[in-house]
């Protein structure tokens, strides 16, 4: 009995575990990102933890290698058992190190009034104590000695604490966990995110020796994650504009020519450029003016249909 209970508790981790190892890719727009990822399932069957931040009713579970999903259950996080169960261990060993932390601040104390009684005693020979010197010396490094050992607990213990209060955090996020069903081997699940967003920046660059310059559209991304595929969209989510792979927290998406229609024969860089309608379906966004390669300051930029960006206003 303990054999096919330890079986089917390893055959369930493991199908937590694979949920989330396979390739996993985020696609930015204006208004949020959809996270795809790949996951294996154990005998048909597979679990996957959603973030806090999934838009509702944006899940979508894809059956992969000519598999058919069979049926998907989402249970509110608040109703896991196997996450409560596993926050409540957590919390108890917290418990556990934190009642260790007051024992050895208690012992700290008593060390360390220990220590200062050694420096001072009065040095005084007698029969019971013919090398006082000797005696405080021994006396002092025991002290110290055993202050030094709690310090060392104390730092063990405090690094303890610190992993459970991170363990802690991750096992209590997340919204719900979607249960699924299927008879292939493995499954691509996607949904939405709120909290997470791609930022038009741009880049105005004027040669200075004529009317010429470039735009370029730069994506300020969130801080990028290892192992993991980044796309791009110009549109948002309901928009289904086609995404493009980038590399990096700060990609170009596009270059634009521009034509500059004032300021050319000023001995100063000028603070406000006017140019040619670019035509183009830009998002407004940040702007950043730069005059034969000096970087001038920032503004802002109104997007498609404006032919003027200020800087420093």
């Amino acid at each position: 009995m303990r054999l096919i209970l330890l079986v089917c508790g390893l055959l369930l981790f493991l199908s937590c575990q694979s949920a989330g190892g396979g390739q996993k890719s985020v696609t930015f727009y204006l208004d949020g990102a959809r996270v795809e990822q790949e996951a294996a399932a154990v005998n048909g069957y597979l679990e996957y933890a959603l973030p806090d931040s999934v838009a509702p009713g944006s899940l979508r579970v894809k059956p992969l290698g000519g598999g058919t999903i069979l049926r998907v259950e989402l249970v509110p996080a608040d109703r896991d058992r196997r996450r409560a169960r596993e926050i409540a261990r957590l919390e108890d060993r917290k418990g556990e190190l934190q009642v260790r932390m007051q024992i050895l601040s208690s012992r700290e104390e008593i060390f360390s009034a220990a220590a200062k009684s050694q420096s001072g005693k009065a040095l005084r020979k007698s029969k019971a104590n013919p090398d006082p010197l000797g005696s405080l010396q021994q006396g002092t490094e025991f002290a110290l000695a055993r202050l030094d050992t709690v310090y060392r607990r104390k730092r063990k213990v405090q690094h303890g604490l610190d992993r459970l209060e991170h363990e802690l955090t991750v096992a209590r996020k997340g919204a719900a966990l979607a249960r699924i069903w299927l008879s292939g081997g493995r499954a691509r699940v996607s949904y939405l995110v709120s909290n997470e967003r791609w930022t038009p920046c741009y880049d105005f660059r004027w040669s200075g020796a004529d009317a010429s310059g470039e735009l370029l559209l730069h994506a300020r991304l969130p801080q990028p994650e290892k192992g993991v595929r980044y796309l791009v969209s110009t549109g948002t989510a309901a928009q289904g504009v086609a995404a493009k792979q980038v590399r990096g927290d700060f990609p170009i998406l596009s270059r634009h020519p521009l034509t500059l229609q004032s300021g050319i024969r000023n001995s100063t860089p000028p603070m406000t450029f006017s140019f040619e309608t670019v035509q183009a379906g830009l998002p407004p966004g940040e702007a950043a003016a730069f005059w034969r390669g000096e970087y001038l300051g920032s503004g802002q930029f109104s997007g498609a249909g404006a032919s003027e960006v200020s800087i420093g206003r």
